[in-house]
């Protein structure tokens, strides 16, 4: 069952980043949707800070997961991360963050969003 993937996913990105955890306890344990914008919305702070290191780790391990993704994983990375990267976007972040994204997730970033969006 896709929940049952996408908990496992969620699970895994809390593992790895720890960080996210506090962002995410905002929600309730169910909003799935919610929860992976979360981490999206970290990888912006991070971009917005100057902190790249722990960005591009975040930015790697998305793009990695995206080339061995199940259908609801892709969907979620499409949709609840790569959609949501730079919302909260300062523009030096942004400047200093989309060099960064890797190829896979700024297609479908630019799929969804265009050019025009980056500022």
């Amino acid at each position: 069952m896709a929940k049952s993937e996408i908990r496992r996913f969620l699970k895994e990105i809390r593992t790895k980043f720890p960080d996210v955890v506090p962002l995410m306890e905002k929600h309730e344990s169910w909003a799935l949707t919610f929860l992976m914008g979360e981490f999206a919305n970290l990888t912006t702070i991070l971009l917005n800070q100057g902190d790249l290191e722990e960005a591009l780790e975040q930015l790697h391990y998305m793009s990695e997961k995206l080339d061995t993704a199940t259908e609801a994983e892709f969907e979620y990375i499409d949709v609840y991360y790569t959609e949501h990267l730079f919302w909260k976007g300062t523009k030096e972040g942004i400047k200093r963050g989309w060099p960064l994204v890797p190829d896979n997730l700024k297609k479908l970033y630019l799929d969804f969003h265009g050019q025009n969006h980056l500022g």
